[in-house]
Parts: structure tokens; C-alpha cells; sequence
């Protein structure tokens, strides 16, 4: 009985399905059916319960994956404690980037890999930390916005403030809005949210101010190229706007305006089903991200 086909099985458990457990791992499907069904012959118990539609744990399942918990904690505190004295991680580690983050976060992520060679990072484009974690078996996923699954771990690591932007040749062609009243009476590019709501009403100045969307998209990117085209005024993450705005490409529309401040967020798993090096790198991620609001004000 292998420690990583014990993982394995832990991995089916936490989340919930075998295709999960195979993009966590990245084995095929089948492999995973495979190994569960050598350990329950092994076991010579069944432990799950299997439709078309669900997966859940038998009786002796799920007192075999809390012994198993206990067991693979002690195995890894061990290794751990091995692996501190050994400066040299290794392993891979699966990490999820929000689109259009990448040149903030790829000179922390390079950094992380100098110090640590032997690690290899496989960064994935995603859209929601949260969902898209357990469907694609992720170490680590930046989320930003509200949270809303108490089986992921949490934490702040930056607050990232909407701007109202423009092209210089929209505004030139437009007129440039002197007010938020002035906001409905022009075209915007909204974004439509994963659960399929449009964000066609924006904070601005304590106040919520509906606005005409002549355009409407789920991809972040193709909204910020829609607003450096000129197809109307946008209301994007400062993050992700940092280069066009120096370069002039876009511009701050009512630019003293308050508007929406969202929370940043580092998602994990539980840390014992974690790779010390995952969590050195989390660690890192931790200390060094918050660093981007300097880079943000400049």
C-alpha cells in the first residue's frame, strides 16, 4: 500500500469526485478508479458509494479516511521536519493566476524559483479561485471579491480598487463625463459575473449608479482591449489597468470619484494536505504580494 495512493484516496474525498482527483494529481480518470478499487480489494471493503450522478463515503470509508488523516498528518510532520533541514525544495506546485495579473505576480513567482530551482510551477489562467481550485486540483489560486466556501483556506492579500477609464479617443469623440450623472448617458463595458449577473450598477461615491452596458463580456481581458478601442468607459481592477495607464492607453475618468474597493485573496486547501514546498510558497506569496500596492501608487 503506497503513501500516494493513500493520498490519492484522500484527494477523491476532499473533492468529491474522480475527475477532480485526477487534475490534482495529473493522472488520467481512469487511473484514479483503478487505484481506489486496488485498495478497497486490499481493504476488502467498499469505501465509497458510486452513481452516475454522486460520490459518497460508506460507512468504512469514512472511518478510513479519518485514520488516514491522522496517519498521513504524522507521515507528513515527518518529512516536513526532514525537508526543513534540506534547503533544496523540490516538487511541483499548481498555481491559479487571475487574467491580467501575470506581470505583477511573475517577478515574485521567478524570485520564488531562483531561490528554490528544483521547484517547478505549473500556473494556470483561471477565473475563480474558489471553484476552480478543487475542479482543477490547485495548491494555491488567487481569488478577488467576496468568499464563500468554508472548506478553503483564506487569506487578504491585497485590496484592489475599480477605476473608471477611457481611451483618450473615446473621450475626445464622447465628451468626458463631469459627474457621476453623467455615467448612464454614455457607453460602458461591463463585466459579467461567473453566476451570470451583469455589474451594470457601480459603486461610486457611497452611491450605486446604473449604467448603459453597450457591451458586455465575462473575459477581463477583453474588456480592457474593448476600452483601449474606444468602445466605451470601463470600471476595471487598477491592477490589471497599471501599464495601459502609464502608457497613456487609458485614462481616469472622474478620477477623484470614491469608488469600489475588492479584497485579493490566496486560497489553499488545508495545509496537511499540502507539499512543504506549497506551503513555503504560500508563505512567501503571503509576505511578498502585499509589496504590489507600492508598485500600484507609483
Amino acid at each position: 500500500m503506497k503513501i500516494n495512493d493513500l493520498k490519492l484516496f484522500t484527494k477523491v474525498v476532499e473533492l468529491g469526485s474522480f475527475t477532480a482527483a485526477a487534475n490534482a494529481f495529473d493522472i488520467p480518470r481512469g487511473k484514479v478508479s483503478r487505484k481506489i478499487h486496488e485498495l478497497e480489494i486490499q481493504l476488502n471493503a467498499k469505501l465509497f458509494h458510486r452513481t452516475t450522478r454522486s460520490l459518497s463515503l460508506t460507512n468504512s470509508g469514512e472511518a478510513y479516511y479519518y485514520e488516514m488523516l491522522k496517519a498521513l498528518e504524522i507521515i507528513d510532520t515527518a518529512s516536513h521536519k526532514i525537508n526543513i533541514r534540506n534547503t533544496n525544495l523540490k516538487g511541483k506546485i499548481k498555481l491559479g493566476l487571475l487574467p491580467e495579473t501575470h506581470e505583477l505576480v511573475q517577478p515574485i513567482l521567478f524570485a520564488f524559483q531562483d531561490l528554490h530551482p528544483e521547484i517547478t510551477l505549473d500556473v494556470r489562467t483561471i477565473r475563480n479561485g474558489f471553484d476552480e481550485l478543487l475542479e482543477h486540483g490547485l495548491d494555491i489560486a488567487f481569488h478577488g471579491g467576496e468568499l464563500y466556501d468554508s472548506n478553503v483556506v483564506a487569506k487578504e492579500v491585497l485590496n484592489i480598487k475599480r477605476r473608471l477609464v477611457a481611451s483618450p479617443d473615446y473621450l475626445a469623440q464622447h465628451g468626458t463625463p463631469l459627474s457621476i450623472e453623467d455615467l448612464p448617458r454614455h457607453a460602458s463595458i461591463c463585466f459579467r459575473w461567473p453566476n451570470g449577473n451583469v455589474d451594470n450598477v457601480w459603486k461610486l461615491n457611497g452611491q450605486n449608479v446604473e449604467v448603459n452596458p453597450k457591451l458586455m463580456c465575462n473575459s477581463p481581458g477583453f474588456m480592457k482591449s474593448a476600452t483601449i478601442a474606444g468602445r466605451g468607459i470601463g470600471y476595471l481592477p487598477e491592477v490589471m489597468i497599471h501599464k495601459e495607464l502609464k502608457q497613456r492607453k487609458l485614462v481616469f475618468v472622474l478620477k477623484d470619484t470614491e469608488s469600489e474597493i475588492d479584497k485579493a485573496w490566496l486560497l489553499h486547501p488545508p495545509l496537511n494536505t499540502l507539499t512543504h514546498a506549497s506551503r513555503t510558497l504560500i508563505d512567501y506569496l503571503t509576505k511578498e504580494i502585499p509589496s504590489l500596492s507600492e508598485v500600484l501608487a507609483s
